[in-house]
């Protein structure tokens, strides 16, 4: 058993990541990242081909998609076009998001390429949707699959392959949210490795605000009481989903409330029944006079509203990690898709629970193009 990291070790953006189980060879997310300086990177597929395990993509048995966030699913097109004998694996919710992101929003100009659309097409047609607790039998190993929280669709990858159990987290959320439940509790479940996203990981300062989000939505709605509408640029789409559903929760006067097409479209894909009355769809030529609210994927530039930049973390913080590492307590712990420590004064998951009387953890912070043996 052996573990490669092709992007999204200890970085964000364009996770990607080579397990191999005896003579299969399976890819877990295919994303794409952006640099501070607003160039996109992706997975590094040359390191696998020139590694050990194989020389071409088409020796790739199975592509498994945690989530339909970009920076795991944005090079799945690429991936999967060189990867001619793999089958990809997603949630129905997250097969319909990928489509939006990677086929809809980018084809939907009648000027695109032909034969690149059809491309797209032709492997996202091929996906393989997948439910939670469903087992698939494999040529040489198992994959189970269970909710992950984070956002509507995400997975987590259950391996079982000999007498070993191999855990991927992808992203994931212990708390309810207001689209999502937390993720499956493995307790008992005697994870032997555990392949996790712990983007906060090394971030021992860090813990949510959890009135962050509320506060802003009461700011929201005194601006529209004191006469103004109010634009909400969200910098993912799922996360204006999100919001909306806390919005209208809290719409007491039933003020309009303005989605763009973007986020009318995503909505529309996860069937989430939250298009009340109120909700209409963002055109700029007729938009109420009265104080509104919009929501849009992109800045309004119009004088007469009041801008806000509407973010909030999907991710878990420290204690979370704690809390989920020590429940699990599995023997080995490769943690991906893992920030630098914020200060000097930050600390790590393994000097956070090393401690810990019971715990049999060993700790392993695996960076890009490095090999490890399960």
């Amino acid at each position: 058993m052996n573990l490669m990291v092709l992007g999204g070790g200890q970085n964000v953006g364009a996770s990607c990541y080579f397990l191999k189980l005896g003579k299969s060879n399976i890819l877990l997310d295919a994303g794409i990242g952006i640099d501070k300086e607003g160039l996109v990177f992706t997975p590094n597929l040359h390191a696998l081909k020139t590694s050990p395990f194989i020389n071409s993509l088409s020796q790739i048995d199975e592509i498994f998609i945690s989530h339909a966030h970009l920076d795991h699913v944005g090079y799945l097109t690429h991936v999967a076009t060189e990867s001619t004998q793999a089958n990809t694996y997603m949630t129905a919710v997250t097969k319909a998001l990928t489509k939006y992101q990677l086929y809809d929003r980018v084809y939907s100009n009648a000027n695109a390429r032909e034969l690149e659309r059809l491309a797209t097409k032709s492997v996202l047609d091929r996906i393989i949707s997948v439910t939670y607790a469903k087992t698939i039998k494999f040529r040489n190993y198992s994959a189970t699959f269970f909710p992950a929280g984070h956002i509507p669709g995400a997975m987590m990858i259950l391996f079982e392959y000999r007498n070993s159990k191999i855990l991927y987290t992808g992203d994931y959320s212990i708390a309810n949210s207001p689209l999502t439940s937390g993720c499956f509790d493995f307790s008992g479940f005697k994870i032997d490795t555990m392949i996790m996203c712990g983007l906060h990981s090394k971030h021992s300062s860090y813990a949510k605000n959890q009135n962050g989000i509320y506060k802003t939505i009461e700011k929201i709605y005194k601006q529209i009481f004191l006469g103004r509408s109010v634009s909400c640029q969200v910098n993912q789409l799922t996360k204006g989903v999100e919001f909306l559903k806390l919005l209208n929760d809290f719409n007491q006067q039933d003020i309009l409330i303005y989605v763009d097409k973007n986020l009318l479209n995503v909505i529309e894909k996860l069937e989430i029944p939250i298009l009340h009355e109120n909700v209409r769809l963002y055109n700029s030529a007729t938009v109420s006079d009265a104080p509104h609210i919009c929501i849009t994927s992109k800045k309004v530039t119009k004088s007469k509203y009041y801008n806000m930049n509407i973010d909030f973390s999907l991710h878990v913080d420290f204690s979370e990690i704690k809390n989920f590492v020590t429940k699990i307590n599995a023997r080995h712990v490769y943690i991906v898709h893992c920030e630098k420590p914020f200060s000097l004064n930050d600390h790590d998951i393994e000097q956070a629970v090393m401690r810990e009387s019971d715990c049999r953890s060993q700790f392993i912070f695996i960076d890009n193009q490095e090999i490890y043996r399960l």
